[in-house]
């Protein structure tokens, strides 16, 4: 096997949640549709619904297309996908600028439609213009989102581009979040700049975000970045944010830093990373016989937990949100006091890029190195045992990063091969993104009841969302669907046919990329 050696002190759009595929033949193309209820065991594994070698965009005409591959606004070998997240008929997907010629960082496509493809274009979202590089008010590097229950995308932008690429032409603006109304078509109902003391410009590495609706609305963030990884906290109501640091659970392990997927070693110093919210529970009941959740008392000392692990670690963690939710105490506290909070719950047999919690307690994780997602129900302990692998393929499943669901009990992942990208080994005539999806009939972690948490009416849902549905489990096992050439290859722009290596970057601090014996990419983060 080759060997790929990263010390990745920033990098952190790997979010690994894997599956199983049995690849066939005769699968026709899926155009899938989404049943209120599982019509069997199949529809309950994990299927491939969109699949491309290599991502294209809606432009305008063909002309603008034309224009931006020509003048190199468009390199379709430097586009990934990391995150998505479905909400009403849209599938939304973040494209983060990790190398020159991404043209939009956030989009979205029609499901389930699409005219039958399963390789559709990425309409950029909210607008083409909204998306402009080099724009300090329009989106730079977006890696992670999150949609609440009102319809409301939380858009996190680094604000950095080119995080992979050494040299000097790059973007740097203030890192920010972004609040977007869906219904109202990406209309920006909230904007605020991170202050640099808690997300410096040019450094951050923000990543993975999760929404938590109690008094007025909070984001838990990761930053990954190598000088200052941690948990940043924003609240909507108190228009501000700040940062939560604990080294010994938010940092890389060192006995994790070394894995294999699909035969390529890495060598990832990769600091925390995936995050999911829990649902509420009662710490103070005495027994089981005490509800673990009652929306009728309104009592705040109902809690509810933030789950992380650095992706260059075999443990899960976990944080009480009403901790992170008080910056007085966080910015007061000592190392000490904030790790007393912390909560160890174990191994698991991997390292996980990604992660993501269902509305009754399902946390669902990826395993890098086994091409695995597992789930496990967060009211038992985190034994081996309880930790229930639901999807696992080694040939086609290979870097899960970003997991949403929809309203109609469906689990969306994405795999994209990220050890292949920042290696430069991605080939235009194999499918190197998927978009797969299980039937577990369990909403988002963000579904939960109403109650004092959110007793402002100005943040009310006014919608009707079906929470009736019953989590039968995702079935071990997965389809695919029948490759789409990409009409991107037809036309012979793609040019995947980048000789080079990727050399050990001194310090385990630096991934270094020659191609062609020249340098061409280096973390920014120390």
């Amino acid at each position: 096997c080759e060997t790929v050696t990263m010390g990745l002190s920033t990098l952190a759009g790997l979010l690994a949640c894997l599956l199983i595929l049995e690849v066939s033949a005769q699968e026709p193309v899926l155009n899938p549709p989404t049943p209120a209820t599982p019509t069997s065991q199949a529809d309950r594994q994990f299927r491939v619904v969109y699949e491309w070698n290599v991502l294209d965009f809606a432009y305008p005409t063909e002309d603008d297309r034309a224009r931006a591959l020509y003048h190199g606004a468009y390199i379709p070998k430097n586009v990934l996908i990391s995150d998505c997240k479905p909400y009403a008929n849209r599938l939304y997907v973040t494209v983060p600028r990790m190398l020159a010629g991404v043209p939009a960082t956030l989009g979205y496509f029609v499901r389930p439609e699409n005219n039958g493809r399963t390789d559709p274009e990425i309409v950029p979202f909210p607008s083409w213009e909204m998306n402009k590089r080099g724009n300090c008010s329009a989106l730079q590097f977006v890696q992670g989102i999150a949609i609440d229950k009102y319809g409301i995308m939380w858009v996190v932008d680094s604000g950095r581009t080119e995080t992979l690429q050494r040299g000097t032409n790059h973007v740097t603006c203030p890192p920010k979040i972004l609040l977007l109304d869906l219904k109202r078509n990406g209309t920006v109902v909230w904007r605020y700049e991170f202050p640099a003391e808690v997300v410096p410009s040019g450094v951050n590495y923000l990543n993975k975000i999760v929404v938590d609706d109690a008094f007025g609305g909070f984001a838990y963030i990761t930053d990954n970045s190598g000088a200052d990884p941690g948990i940043v906290v924003f609240s909507r109501r108190l228009n501000r944010a700040w940062k939560v640091r604990e080294n010994n659970s938010m940092r890389a392990a060192q006995n994790a830093v070394r894995f294999a997927v699909n035969g390529t070693e890495l060598n990832f110093s990769i600091h925390i990373d995936a995050i999911a919210l829990g649902p509420y529970y009662n710490p103070h009941a005495q027994s089981d016989l005490d509800p673990q959740v009652d929306p009728l008392i309104g009592n705040q000392n109902y809690e509810r937990n933030v789950y992380y692990s650095p992706l260059s670690s075999y443990h899960l963690y976990s944080l009480p949100a009403s901790l992170l939710r008080d910056p007085e105490f966080v910015l007061k506290a000592s190392p000490r006091d904030i790790l007393e909070s912390v909560t160890d719950y174990g191994r698991k047999s991997s390292q996980t890029d990604g992660m993501i919690m269902d509305n009754q307690g399902e946390l669902y994780y990826g395993l890098l190195g086994e091409h695995s997602i597992a789930k496990w129900d967060s009211y038992t302990p985190f034994t081996a045992k309880n930790q229930i692998i639901v999807a696992r393929d080694r040939t086609h499943i290979q870097w899960v990063d970003g997991m949403g669901f929809d309203h109609e009990g469906y689990l969306y992942a994405i795999t994209n091969r990220l050890h292949n990208f920042v290696a430069d080994k991605l080939r235009s005539d194999e499918v190197n993104f998927r978009i797969l999806r299980a039937k577990t009939n369990a909403l988002s972690y963000v579904e939960t009841p109403d109650n004092v948490f959110n007793n402002d009416v100005r943040y009310k849902y006014d919608g009707q969302v079906d929470n009736s549905l019953v989590n039968y489990g995702a079935g071990v096992g997965v389809s695919s669907t029948t490759p789409v050439s990409s009409r991107l290859e037809t036309a012979g722009v793609l040019g995947f046919g980048r000789s080079g290596a990727v050399k050990v970057g001194g310090g385990g601090s630096l991934l270094t990329m020659l191609v062609c014996g020249v340098v061409v990419a280096k973390m920014l983060a120390v």
